[in-house]
């Protein structure tokens, strides 16, 4: 199965939405670390009463995350389960007919 043009696809687009969520993520929290760490003027400006950049941003790291979870969900759904589904159902119809398939 390994070198199924399919399972190839279907891995190659695994990683590279993995490794995209990843990469913005990671970029964002390196950015509220650092300026957190070297702009501490900036972090401090006041946006509303008790609301400062840094509050905005730390919780804007939590909405990222969700953001993020939810928008890859969403692109697997479309076009990495149904592959999947594809050749899940495929490797069963070959052990079915092999005679090899195991009760779980």
């Amino acid at each position: 199965m390994s070198v199924d043009p399919r399972f190839v696809r279907l891995r190659k687009g695994f990683a590279v939405r993995s490794w995209a969520l990843v990469s913005v993520f990671l970029c964002s929290y390196l950015s509220y670390l650092l300026l957190s760490a070297y702009a501490r003027d900036f972090m401090s400006t006041r946006i509303a009463d008790s609301v400062n950049v840094a509050l905005a941003m730390g919780i804007g790291q939590f909405l990222l995350t969700f953001v993020l979870a939810w928008a890859f969900g969403r692109s697997a759904g479309r076009s990495l389960d149904p592959l999947a589904r594809e050749l899940r159902e495929q490797a069963r119809e070959e052990e079915a007919a092999d005679g090899t398939a195991v009760r779980r």
